[in-house]
Formats: structure tokens, sequence, C-alpha cells
């Protein structure tokens, strides 16, 4: 099936990188853990959603596009899950939710009852219809209008539904390929491959994120941030430079370019912009020149300034997919 991988989001790396890095008696620290947790959570469902979805067979290969941000008068709406196929367009909201989950019709709410204890959510619903109204009206924008499917999908297996939405299907996830083979099956072709490349090119152009305000949101500052270059084998803060490499006092592992993934971790919080100074003091490096050689290595400058010049992180958040696996591994 014509996927790509699913990368680490840049929201839920920056929601890591900062978890990880204030401390925990700070008062915003339970607020962050919790929206960490949340992502996390969501990001391992949409993995086994990913899983499952490569077993569908299909006659024309579609195209998926995974944490795809739709635009939406002016702001716009994320979707899990998008797949663009001849026969069909599929928003997929995938949730990782356990109890008994029950969507009143009379009242538009949704909630679970786990442990006895009953909890209003977000309607799953309600974030569905929302990607495929945005979904149609910019598929409409492009000259492409066409009926957008929806489908809510459970990750976890113990999540259970006592009472379903009112007009969208909700299984759980290993039904996925069966219902994409359906619609395949029960609707004709209207588009083209090349709309299909259309779509995909202009989303991913207007997909690029802003930087997220997360010192605004969390009320914190530089002061806040444990900073420290992270170890890549027991993930701790605080290696030690020592002759061409990291040191880490605390696994005794080694490492010629721990840098680069903590350069990944101040880019998603700080933005692409750094300078030898910032990475003096991110690195705890001995002096400015060891500063300037590390980036000098890797990076292209952005001005012409020789006191203060300033480099480019491109982004790169596959060297945060290894600290992001070992949270989840954790939880």
């Amino acid at each position: 099936m014509g996927m790509g991988k699913r990368v680490v989001q840049e929201r839920l790396a920056a929601m890591a990188v900062i978890e990880s890095r204030v401390r925990t008696g700070h008062p915003s620290y339970g607020r962050i853990k919790e929206d960490l947790d949340m992502r996390l959570a969501g990001y391992a469902g949409e993995k086994k959603a990913d899983f499952y979805m490569e077993e569908a067979t299909l006659k024309d290969k579609p195209m998926v596009l995974k944490d795809v941000m739709v635009p939406a008068g002016g702001k716009r709406v994320q979707v899990d899950t998008l797949v663009l196929h001849p026969a069909f367009v599929l928003a997929v909201e995938v949730k990782n939710m356990t109890g008994e989950l029950y969507f009143d019709e009379d009242t538009g709410q949704f909630y679970r009852i786990k442990n006895g204890v009953r909890e209003g959510m977000r309607n799953p619903e309600d974030q569905l219809n929302r990607s495929i109204a945005a979904t149609e009206r910019f598929l409409a924008s492009i000259e492409l209008p066409v009926r957008v499917h929806g489908a809510i999908v459970l990750a976890s297996y113990n999540g259970l539904i006592i009472q379903g939405p009112a007009s969208k299907p909700i299984f759980p996830v290993d039904r996925l390929p069966g219902h994409i083979e359906k619609l395949e099956k029960e609707n004709r072709a209207v588009l083209k491959r090349t709309d299909l490349q259309f779509i995909v090119d202009t989303l991913s152009l207007l997909s690029r994120e802003k930087q997220d305000q997360y010192f605004k949101w969390y009320n914190l500052t530089d002061d806040d941030i444990d900073f420290g270059v992270r170890c890549p084998s027991c993930f701790k803060i605080g290696m030690e430079r020592g002759h061409g490499k990291w040191i880490c006092k605390k696994c005794n592992s080694d490492s010629a370019d721990a840098h680069l993934a903590t350069l990944q971790e101040y880019r998603v919080i700080y933005g692409e912009v750094v300078t030898s100074k910032i990475l003096k003091d991110l690195m705890k490096l001995p002096n400015i020149y060891l500063a300037n050689r590390l980036l000098q290595e890797k990076f292209s400058t952005i001005n012409e300034n020789k006191r203060n010049k300033q480099y480019r992180v491109k982004s790169d958040l596959s060297l945060l997919e290894p600290f992001i696996k070992h949270l989840l591994y954790r939880r």
C-alpha cells in the first residue's frame, strides 16, 4: 500500500523534550506530562492503524497522508490519516481509548466509564466531522469536489463501544483493512493519479508547522529548561565532551554525534536558528571554539556577520525517534 512512514510529529517531539527537561516541581509540570501522555497514546494508536492498513488488498494503490494539516477558514484542522484513492477519500480518526464508550446522540456528548468512573471527553465524531468538512472544502477549492468518507478507529482492544455514534462507522483497528477494501468495491474511480499527487503536493506545502509557543502556554522561561546533551543509550541528560566524543557518566557509553539529536531538541522548542554562544551554553561546552567547530561541520550559516554567526538547524525528526520509542516503551 502507498504508505509513507509515520514520522514523529513536531508537537509530540517538543512535548517529549520539554517534559524531560523541565524540573518535576515546576507548577506546569503536571499539565505538560498529561499533554505528553495524551500525544504518546495517540501516536501509538496511529502506528497500530498504519500496521493494519498495510494488510488491505486493493486493485488500485492509495496514497496515505499522516498527521496532515488541512486549511479551514484561516485555521487548520489536523487529520490523523487521510487515505487518497481513485475511488474514494477517507479521513480516519484514530482513538487509543480504554473503558466503556458512549456516544449520546441527543446531547452530542461523548463519555466513557472506566473503573466505575464516568468521564466526559471530546467527541471523536465531532472531530471526524470537522476533518471531513475541512477536507471537502479544501478539495472543492482546488476544483476536485468529491465526497469524503470518515471512520473512527479504536486502536485499543480495551475500548468497548456500548453506544455508537449516529452517523459514522466505528470499529476496532483490525477491521480497517476490510473497511478500505469495501470502499474500493462500492465506489467508482473519479480521481486520476495526477489528481491524487496534486492533493498531496498542495497539502504538504500548506502543512509546514509554525513554531508553537510552548513557553507562553506553560509559563516557562529558559531557566526552567535543563540544558545538556542527551545520551543516546540511556537517554539521560548531561553527557560530557571528551576527546572528540561525548561521554555519559551515568551509563559509561560514548557517542561521536549525540549533539545532533540534542540540536533537534533545541530546534523543536526554540526554532531553527542557533549561534555558537547558544550551543556552548546548551551543551555546556568548555569554549566557544569547539561550539563553532561542531556547527561548521554540519550546518550552513544564515548571515555573513563574522562576530555573531547564525546557523540553521534543518529539521530531522528521525534523530528523535529512538528517544520517543523509549518513552513509548516506558509507558
